[in-house]
């Protein structure tokens, strides 16, 4: 297998005149755990979509695991395991049923394929769960069913499509704590989510996707870097009013707000001038001030300084 799991050149997808996904260069090594951070709607499934070969690309290049991904479809899919929410079982089959049929598709023979079953059934704790029909399961057990069917046939490379969605916070750990396994053994994981917490624990690389085009890539840490220049002010202040909010959102320098269970979150240009600035707007309004604090930014103020993205009041309420 060559270094670089997945390789695409200026790969395109338009709908018509809308490009899903625009010109979009990436590189991810093997056994590398590879983020695709994005809003719904960024172009993060499309782009999945068209390495797991079920969308053709309208133009560029891709490779995954070194084949083609148009020229050489038929064996992509033999390389890859895929979860998403395109992707699904059969509901009248037990999960046991749906993973012995699974298997014969990948042409495993039985006895690897109810080894590989049990020690899989066994790590997501399924226990009798395991003879339900998959129509009668939660959302969560339904996801981890999913993703045992997708790591049956020891796939090089592992697409998780928002995999946490309506996963427990254990069982969201776990499976975090399992792709990070897979990884040391080898295998790529390609994690998309809009999660923006999620792939800063878990990912070596994150590329930073939005309206169809790749605009960062880099680790953790060097796109937090990257917004050095930012400041990021917590204010647990009650009972803020929405008028009170959009004051504080018109101040020079702001770049974003938040506003949940008393804590206001103001994100901006860093400056002596921006702190100040905020505390005078609230001690004119005469609220109450029980704590202040400056912090680093996060991955999700990293995000909207790349993005260019700007506080919008809806959003500030109730987030």
């Amino acid at each position: 297998m060559p270094e670089d799991a997945i390789i695409t050149k200026q790969l395109t997808k338009a709908f018509g005149r809308y490009k899903a996904v625009d010109s979009l260069n990436l590189t991810v090594r093997d056994g590398e755990m590879f983020g695709l951070l994005g809003p719904n709607g960024a172009g993060k499934t499309t782009t999945v979509r068209m390495l797991c070969t079920l969308l053709v690309p309208t133009s560029g290049f891709a490779s995954v695991s070194g084949y083609d991904v148009t020229k050489q479809a038929a064996e992509v899919r033999k390389q890859i395991g895929v979860v998403s929410e395109g992707v699904l079982l059969y509901k009248d089959l037990t999960v046991e049923e749906n993973l012995l049929f699974f298997a014969g598709l990948y042409e495993i023979n039985k006895r690897e394929a109810r080894e590989q079953i049990k020690e899989l059934m066994e790590f997501f704790e399924f226990r009798e769960k395991a003879k339900r029909l998959v129509g009668h399961l939660s959302t969560g057990w339904a996801k981890k069913a999913m993703v045992c069917a997708a790591l049956l046939h020891d796939p090089s490379v592992l697409f998780l499509d928002e995999v946490t969605s309506g996963l427990d916070p254990q069982s969201a750990i776990a499976l975090r704590k399992f792709t990070r396994k897979l990884c040391n053994q080898g295998v790529t994981v390609i994690w998309t989510t809009h999660n923006m917490e999620e792939p800063e624990k878990i990912c070596d690389r994150i590329g930073i996707v939005h309206s169809g085009r790749m605009i960062q890539i880099g680790t953790p840490a060097e796109l937090k870097r990257s917004v050095s220049e930012m400041s990021l002010i917590e204010i647990e202040t009650p009972a803020l009013s929405e008028i009170q909010l959009e004051r504080i959102g018109n101040i020079q320098g702001v770049m974003k707000i938040s506003y949940k269970n008393s804590i206001l979150k103001v994100s901006g240009e860093k400056s002596e001038a921006l702190m100040e600035n905020v505390m005078k707007t609230l001690l004119s309004e005469r609220v109450q001030i029980r704590s202040v604090n400056s912090k680093d930014p996060t991955l999700e103020e990293a995000f909207i300084h790349l993005t260019g993205g700007e506080m919008k009041l809806e959003r500030a309420i109730g987030m």
